[in-house]
């Protein structure tokens, strides 16, 4: 090869001392070059493709971090409660909408009614059956506590294609407050969350949205272990971390307070039955308005309810593919915000860089997120796993799955929820079919 190089190139036959020049001034264009062998406009744009990826890599370390402080300052130990009068207090209205039994489902609807709330709240339990079985326990519920205004809502709207706003309507016309909590039947939380939220609220008058972070456990199941490795690591992590730098609204609807009077500004709730992630939108349409978003130190705990492989893949392509249409391009960065993909592009980014051995960088890489998720799960948790064998097993398969699944989730435009299939629009929309 040196022979054919030397006999076509334009220095052949020159004086030695000159091709001796323009051999070092070839080596000297870049040792990761491949020898001179690139051509520049590529060997520089590789380059400027690396240093991309490791200030990709550098930015998602950075919300780890942010992540970890977040948590360290509002979830190792709760924030205490305001001294303020208890006429201070506004009241408030929880609508709870129902659709059959929940996996622990009394312990997750009782504790709405152990709130310790200094002034009135209510409770609205949204039903569309008559005949569904949930309607029997709440009732039973209703009876061990008559001090707790509550009252089960039967019966369903038409407003749009999503059965929880089409369910919730009644309840949220129907609310005597302003101040609604929206929790969903299979969240529990702390005895304590509705006054820590509405403190947040009297605090800062801008503040329009109180929300709490989903978390996983009592996962029994492959589907379940899955999911609740996803929830209470990745999804988290990020959820803190994209709410304390706050520079756009990210809202999960499974524990919310706002202003009736605030959604109503907005269209009311009726003008979100078209979107199957109502939750998502209403934070939008609050957040545009000026509305700011925070959250308490609270959990929106949840058992871990997915039976099987196949729903665990099928929910986590729903949740993709819904974001798509939503936020499009925070979906389209999320496999950089993951530890295989954003590691293999960062070890070969420092290969390319610095001749970093690309095994070794992706190793230490991965080694380190994972250090990094068991120590906020061990933190946020309070405490270890049921198993570290089981749960350190469901991380692992989360992360291999986690670029397939968002690969077939962009790739297409339809969802089924609860045996329904729906046709996502651009716009965010859905239509049945």
């Amino acid at each position: 090869m040196e022979a054919v190089n030397a006999h076509n190139s334009p220095s052949a036959g020159l004086p030695s001392t000159i091709g001796a020049t323009h051999s070092f001034a070839a080596d000297a264009a870049g040792s990761h070059a491949s020898s001179g062998l690139e051509p520049d406009y590529i060997s520089t744009g590789l380059d400027v493709v690396a240093y991309v990826v490791v200030t990709i890599a550098v930015f998602q370390w950075l919300l780890i971090l942010i992540s970890h402080l977040v948590l360290q300052r509002r979830y190792v130990k709760l924030r205490p409660f305001v001294d303020r009068p208890a006429d201070e207090y506004p009241p408030v209205t929880i609508i709870r909408p129902l659709k059959g039994v929940d996996k622990n489902m009394r312990r997750t609807l009782e504790s709405s009614f152990r709130q310790e709330y200094p002034a009135s709240f209510e409770i609205l339990f949204a039903v569309e059956d008559p005949e569904d079985p949930a309607i029997a326990l709440v009732e039973d519920l209703i009876n061990q506590h008559p001090k707790v205004a509550a009252r089960v809502l039967v019966g369903q709207d038409n407003v749009g294609i999503n059965p929880k706003v089409n369910n919730m309507l009644k309840a949220f016309t129907q609310a005597q407050s302003d101040l609604l909590w929206i929790c969903d039947s299979n969240v529990h939380t702390d005895s304590g969350t509705l006054r820590r939220s509405v403190d947040l609220i009297l605090d800062n008058k801008r503040v329009g949205v109180v929300h709490h972070v989903v978390f996983s456990e009592s996962a029994d199941t492959l589907g379940a272990m899955l999911d609740n490795a996803f929830l209470v690591t990745n999804h988290c992590r990020m959820y803190l971390a994209i709410n304390a730098v706050g520079t756009a609204s990210c809202l999960m609807g499974k524990s919310n307070l706002y202003y009736k009077s605030a959604l109503d500004s907005v269209g009311g709730l009726a003008s979100f039955g078209q979107y199957l992630a109502e939750d998502n939108m209403i934070g939008q349409a609050l957040w545009r308005l000026g509305w700011q978003h925070t959250m308490t130190g609270d959990l929106a705990r949840q058992p871990a309810d997915i039976g099987t492989f196949a729903e665990y893949c099928s929910r986590r392509i729903r949740w993709v593919r819904t974001r798509m249409y939503n936020v499009p391009i925070a979906t389209m960065y999320e496999p950089m915000t993951e530890s295989i993909v954003l590691g293999l592009l960062t070890a070969c980014a420092l290969k390319r860089l610095y001749a970093y051995d690309i095994i070794s960088s992706f190793g230490a890489f991965f080694l380190c997120w994972f250090g990094f998720d068991m120590m906020f799960f061990y933190r946020i948790n309070h405490g270890s796993p049921s198993s570290w064998p089981r749960f350190i097993f469901s991380w692992l398969c989360r992360e291999a799955l986690a670029l397939p699944l968002w690969a077939v989730a962009i790739a297409g435009d339809t969802v089924v929820w609860r045996g329904q299939k729906f046709r996502i629009l651009k716009d965010g929309a859905v239509k049945v079919g």
